[in-house]
């Protein structure tokens, strides 16, 4: 009984943090006067990963890592193999 109280208080408690939290969220207020000065100055500098073939050239080297990765060993031959057997065998003497 006062496991399950346990539980479900402790759920509760989750579940009211979480109400709280997000009450707290949407009550910030967007309509505040405030003077705000904002510049915006464009660029038309493109950066290098920003390029198609960048983007192209990378998605080309991670799937040869990840096919690298997870090739299996095709070249091993059978006289590399090792099998090891072992026999064990038991005294059926009674004390």
């Amino acid at each position: 009984m006062k496991q399950s109280f346990n539980t479900y208080s402790s759920k509760f408690l989750l579940f009211a943090f979480t109400i709280l939290s997000s009450a707290i969220a949407f009550a910030q207020d967007s309509t505040v006067a405030s003077t705000t000065t904002s510049t915006t100055a464009t660029s038309t500098e493109k950066t290098w990963y920003m390029e198609p073939w960048a983007w192209v050239l990378g998605g080309v080297i991670l799937l040869v890592i990840i096919l690298l990765a997870t090739r299996s060993s095709s070249n091993t031959t059978s006289a590399d193999k090792v099998t090891v057997t072992k026999t064990v065998q038991r005294d059926n003497e009674t004390l």
